[in-house]
């Protein structure tokens, strides 16, 4: 049995049941997705997905299926851990939103800290890096962010800009 994903309606109110990854979603059902923009020294950690992966070779950042039984939190916190070796608690983020998307749910957290190493997760994740705020707006109109990741910074631009350095 592959990873299970709890099904939630449009409302985002849990169905009682999950479906595994890789089945089909109906017209009404929805999963969780969540994400944590991480803020160092006033720059976006930004990772590159790996070959083989949906989006391959473009930017984002750390994100993933909320799987079993975990939070939002909980999932954004694992994402965080295992593809670049953060590890925070849940007292050290902050949420900045949810978007309804296409069959999902995206839970977007904020963590600003000091980094000092990241440990990549090969499969995840091929190459990483920090951008300052005109780093981040010419990548966004040059189309190097996966697409839904780039309607997510988008989104949540205005609440951390004044936090990025150019």
């Amino acid at each position: 049995m592959g990873e299970m994903r709890r099904i939630y309606d449009e409302g985002f109110n849990f169905q009682g049941y999950m479906k595994e990854r890789s089945e089909t979603l109906g017209p009404e059902e929805y999963y969780v997705v969540a994400g944590v923009m991480v803020l160092s020294r006033g720059k976006l950690l930004i990772t590159k997905r790996a070959a083989g992966k949906t989006f391959e070779h473009q930017w984002e950042f750390t994100m993933g299926s909320v799987v079993g039984e975990e939070t939002p939190l909980e999932g954004a916190l694992r994402e965080l851990s295992e593809e670049v070796g953060i590890h925070v608690t849940k007292n050290d983020v902050e949420l900045l939103g949810t978007l309804k998307e296409e069959g999902k749910f995206s839970k977007i957290f904020l963590l600003e800290k000091e980094v000092d190493s990241i440990t990549m997760q090969a499969s995840e994740v091929e190459d990483y890096q920090f951008v300052g705020k005109k780093e981040l707006e010419n990548m966004l109109a040059g189309g190097e962010f996966a697409p839904p990741m780039a309607k997510r910074i988008r989104t949540y631009f205005p609440k951390i800009e004044d936090k990025l350095i150019d």
